[in-house]
């Protein structure tokens, strides 16, 4: 249950380190959403919780299974992340949340299931550096409640808080140096709900509530896509890691940690800021 830097060129801590910050952040998310929209939002409720167990469960094989770059398989890891997000998706698009901008199931459901693998993987590839993964997904959990506010939409609101607590509560232990780190069954996790915040906010034939969802999840996104690009490009394997993310090539500049965190919470502020200007609220 700790991950070991050794025989691993790309992990950059120095003594074994707790995987359990993610499990403890789906047990307290599930927990909270039980408990405060079981009752009245009961589909939508059943419908998270069972894509935040599926997803977060994908996770947590992967951090004991999958830790080093050695040890990871990407055909069988491919396989099994289309199936855990295609699952979630399904379930959402039966209680009604899902990527409505062309309102018919089949291609609601398909669109929900790709928002859902990108958003995942984007949160995943942001958990390189103590404190990032957390801060940036905290910016983008308020962002999502400005928006419910404001929209009266008070289950989102709720989803967003609940997100909230667990992370921050998370984030605690994970500033560098961290004690804690979230692994996989947190970053899935976590961009599962990021994912579910962004579809329920979507609107059949509306195209800013389409884009503006997008700048609210911010730089894991955009840090996601040009990854992907870039390792396709070079004939890599999504899976395979590098040192090449964005935070990466600030601190191969000179930044310190803690500037680096800096700057990418800075961008990822307003990143959300234009998305919730997108969104005309």
């Amino acid at each position: 249950m700790v991950d070991v830097a050794e025989g691993d060129e790309l992990k950059i801590h120095k003594k074994p380190t707790s995987l359990l910050g993610g499990v403890g952040m789906v047990l307290a998310m599930v927990v909270g959403l039980v408990l405060f929209l079981g009752k009245n939002s009961f589909g939508e409720c059943t419908a998270i919780v069972l894509g935040i167990l599926v997803i977060g469960g994908l996770g947590f094989w992967d951090d004991v299974k999958w830790k080093h770059v050695t040890t990871i398989k990407p055909k069988l890891k491919f396989a099994l992340l289309l199936i855990c997000t295609l699952v979630p998706g399904i379930l959402l698009a039966l209680a009604q949340i899902g990527f409505n901008f062309l309102p018919i199931f089949i291609i609601s459901a398909l669109l929900s299931f790709i928002y859902i693998f990108v958003v995942i993987n984007a949160v995943n590839y942001q958990d390189g550096m103590d404190g990032l993964a957390g801060g940036l997904v905290v910016i983008s959990l308020a962002g999502f409640l400005v928006l419910g506010l404001a929209t009266g939409n008070y289950v989102m609101v709720s989803i967003a808080l609940i997100g909230m607590g667990a992370v921050l509560s998370f984030l605690i232990f994970n500033f560098p140096p961290a004690k804690i780190f979230m692994g996989d069954s947190g970053a899935y996790s976590l961009g599962f709900l990021l994912a579910t915040l962004a579809m329920m906010f979507s609107k059949p034939y509306d195209f800013p509530s389409v884009i503006a969802p997008i700048f609210i999840i911010g730089l894991p996104v955009f840090d996601g896509v040009f990854t992907n690009i870039r390792r396709l490009a070079n004939g890599k394997s999504i899976f395979l890691g590098d040192r090449s993310h964005f935070y990466d090539k600030l601190m191969q500049r000179g930044f310190s940690v803690k500037k680096t965190l800096a700057i990418c919470y800075a961008l990822q502020i307003v990143l959300v800021m234009v998305g919730l200007i997108a969104y005309k609220i």
